[in-house]
């Protein structure tokens, strides 16, 4: 699908409403999506800004099970996860890759309200959800914790006096096994609860396959406080990236009074894998002429399959992720007061091998004749990482809220104190040409941080209805972010050089760095509503993400030295409208993101890991229709159209990579869906759903190098569901990534010149039982 096509499309999409009648009708009409995007409940159609929503419904029953999942679904957001506690999300282009303790995300993350600080801190399941919402570009004048990139609203239904209770049962592709249940109801006259627990187990997708001819070394981990207990190979012959999961919920509710309410939240998750099978690809894009060494490291079985590995080592990834929340919400009459105080928490640990095959042999001897040193004809390199974290945080929030006949208005005040403490290890054998370049050829470097982030901020926003078609918006907000860090950078096996990415010698002492940064940033928005159907908007907002310290540095003065923080300006003007008797919605927006300081993380070719501030523009469309043709068929797509550049940026190469396409940022995007509803004459229905999504091709580093290049990406899934006639027991048939695509999950590139990459889940399908009681 080209660029191209896809205007011509939109463009139809434009003319398409003027095209149909617009005499009332009997038919079925779009059912109403209301979100609190602005801290309120309202119709998506009356909110002045670009936000996707996606029902609890369309999340449930194997349709929606992560993140990956809600980026295709939604135009404009990029996926990819580097480990099980670092999920990297782009909207428009603008994320953050950096795993700093001392780093923030770009696109904010919110559960019920509550921002959370570390994404790897997303780990629940997706069950017995509301709605997901999607805001795209800079938030802040309503929300505690400024984001730059946008937010992602994750809201959970909340308990009643009404009594439920489900179960849920999924089996399907690669053993899986699913059990959701809830129970939900009163527990007294003013006391309603809801418990909600989940286990999901999968066997992996990819396999290791290495055989014990093929370890010849068991390297030095002497002193290696994290990957050295993994040595031994445990996962040879195992299936790779599987999962294990489970996770509960329980939520009081209290009726404290007529003007009272108080809603108490836990939740706990816990889920392993043993790690994913990371596979080498573009060897023939490897520099000089290390192509064939990169072979010698990979069999036949190994080549067999890309999601192939054939590591020896006993790779694994855990985190636990837990949570409390209370929230008051109090009637003042003359307005009411929100109170939202939240503690949370995620520890993980994992070991990974990034290449992804044997050890290489630093003594095997060359070819007879042959004048070369030993360790020459061997694998040019091997790279195991491991990583530990703990990190928690406590969270108030305060909000007024008020409205009068021509003015909505809200105010708030916001605290968070984030602590994280984070070790990472990096073990790395290089062969004898790249010792030539400077590298060790036994490695072992440890990098430690222990960051404190106390964040304040006061924000306000008000509406004033200038009259019935006019709406003035300007909101305001004040933030200051401090953080104070320790970070030591260790030689574990005191060599000269050191490992990979330290390279120089270990710091005399523990580098201690303190800084801080504020800003004040608006919003300006006019909203024009000609008729009821029909509402205009200009909108121009700004936000703030502070600045950074760098991890894994090999420098004491770089790590006493934070990168600057973001600052963006956004320009967006839209229309969301309605046609057809309802029957018919048509949303369109323009937008222009302009970027000082963006932060960018990437990996250089002297075999370091730093960050560097870029100034970055995106702009582009977003476009979305959804249209009932006839009774109980639904059809709705989605485009975003984006160019995202940098506008200056010389990196750690001295290269100049302006103009250059950011990260994760694909020209298009587009998801459709169709729905169908046959009624049988019982009572019961057959409902069928379809799903196409595809994404263009794009970069996964800055450089925009062949080797960073993903192809454009097509998924279709798809579904049959029967439903009983008093809706008590459902049967659904599913299937997703039916057309089998290879879609990376991960790409690093090596400074040879090869990627180490692995994927997202092939062609699944299974079956959900859901039985309410």
């Amino acid at each position: 699908m080209t660029t191209n096509a896809l205007r011509i499309a939109i463009h139809a999409f434009a003319v398409l409403p003027l095209a149909l009648p617009t005499v009332a009708s009997a038919q079925q009409q779009l059912e109403e999506v209301v979100v609190t995007a602005e801290r309120r409940a309202q119709s998506i159609q009356d909110v002045p800004l670009s936000v996707a929503a996606l029902a609890g419904d369309d999340i449930e029953v194997g349709k929606i099970s992560g993140l990956n999942d809600i980026a295709f679904r939604t135009p404009g957001l990029t996926y990819n996860q580097f480990s099980i506690g670092e999920p990297r999300i782009y909207i428009r282009g603008i994320g953050n890759s950096s795993d700093s303790a001392g780093s923030d995300p770009a696109v904010g993350v919110f559960l019920d309200e509550v921002y959370i600080g570390r994404t790897g801190g997303v780990g629940f399941d997706l069950f017995d959800l509301e709605r997901v919402e999607i805001l795209r570009g800079p938030q802040g004048t309503l929300y505690g914790k400024n984001t730059n990139g946008g937010a992602i609203n994750i809201v959970t239904s909340r308990p009643s006096q009404e009594t439920e209770l489900r179960v849920r049962v999924s089996a399907g592709s690669d053993q899986l096994r699913h059990f959701q249940g809830l129970a939900s109801g009163g527990l007294s006259d003013n006391v309603a609860g809801k418990l909600v627990y989940s286990f999901r187990d999968r066997e992996g997708y990819g396999r290791n396959v290495i055989t014990p001819g093929e370890i010849s070394t068991a390297g030095n981990f002497s002193n290696s406080p994290t990957i050295g207990g993994s040595f031994g190979a445990g996962n040879a012959g195992e299936k790779m990236d599987d999962a294990r999961a489970v996770s509960a919920r329980g939520q009081l509710m209290f009726d404290i009074s007529e003007r009272v309410d108080l809603l108490l939240t836990a939740d706990y998750a816990r889920d392993e894998t043993n790690g994913p099978c990371r596979h080498i690809q573009n060897v023939d894009s490897a520099i000089a002429g290390l192509a064939p060494f990169w072979r010698i490291g990979m069999s036949e079985r190994y080549m067999a399959d890309d999601r192939n590995c054939s590591s020896q080592f006993d790779t694994s990834q855990k985190r636990v992720v837990e949570g409390l929340m209370a929230r008051f919400e109090v009637d003042l009459d003359w307005a009411s007061l929100t109170s939202i105080t939240a503690w949370r928490s995620s520890d993980y640990n994992w070991v990974d091998d990034l290449t992804g095959i044997p050890l290489n042999n630093l003594a095997a001897p060359s070819p007879p004749g042959v004048p070369l040193p030993p360790g020459f004809f061997t694998a040019p390199g091997n790279v195991v990482n491991g990583a530990e974290e703990e990190a928690s945080q406590i969270s108030q929030e305060f909000r007024l809220a008020g409205n009068s006949e021509r003015l909505n208005w809200l105010a708030g005040a916001f605290f968070m104190e984030e602590d994280v403490e984070r070790a990472e290890e990096f073990y790395t054998q290089y062969s004898t040409p790249l010792q030539g370049l400077g590298l060790a050829g036994l490695g072992d470097v440890l990098f430690t941080q222990d960051n404190t982030t106390t964040s304040y901020a006061v924000y306000g926003q008000a509406d004033w209805d200038i009259s019935e078609q006019l709406t003035l918006t300007y909101g305001v907000r004040w933030a200051e972010d401090e953080k104070e860090i320790t970070q030591n950078s260790i030689d574990l096996l005191d060599t000269t050089p050191s490992g990979v990415p330290l390279i120089l010698p270990s710091f005399a002492a523990p580098v201690f760095a303190e800084d801080s940064w504020s800003e004040v940033t608006h919003k300006l928005s006019l909203a024009w509503r000609p008729t009821d159907a029909l509402m205009l908007y200009a909108t121009y907002s700004e936000g703030f993400k502070s600045g950074a310290f760098q991890s894994q540095t090999n420098l004491a003065s770089v790590a006493a030295e934070p990168v600057d923080p973001e600052i963006v300006e956004n320009i967006e003007i839209g229309m969301k409208s309605t046609w057809w008797d309802q029957r018919l919605q048509f949303n369109l927006s323009y937008y222009d993101m302009d970027y000082e300081d963006l932060q960018v993380f990437e990996l250089n070719s002297r075999f370091l890991l730093v960050l560097l501030n870029a100034q970055a523009e995106s702009k582009g469309y977003e476009a979305s229709i959804d249209v009932v043709p006839f009774e109980n068929f639904t059809l709705s797509a989605s485009y975003n159209y984006s160019d995202a550049t940098f506008k200056e940026f010389i990196n750690s190469n001295g290269v100049d990579l302006a103009d250059r396409d950011l990260p994760f940022a694909p020209d298009g995007s587009l998801t459709s869906t169709a729905n169908y509803r046959v009624n049988l004459g019982n009572g019961s229905a057959l409902d069928f759903g379809l799903s196409y999504s595809w994404k263009d091709e794009y970069y996964t580093g800055p450089q925009n190098r062949p080797v960073e290049r993903q192809g454009s990406v097509e998924l279709i899934d798809a579904s049959v569901s029967w439903t009983s006639a008093d809706g008590s027991l459902a049967v659904d048939l599913w299937g997703k990534n039916l057309n089998d695509e290879l879609q990376v999950t991960n790409r690093i590139v090596d400074p040879t010149g090869v990627t180490s990459e692995y994927y997202m889940p092939p062609r699944t399908a299974g079956v959900t039982l859901t039985k309410s009681f």
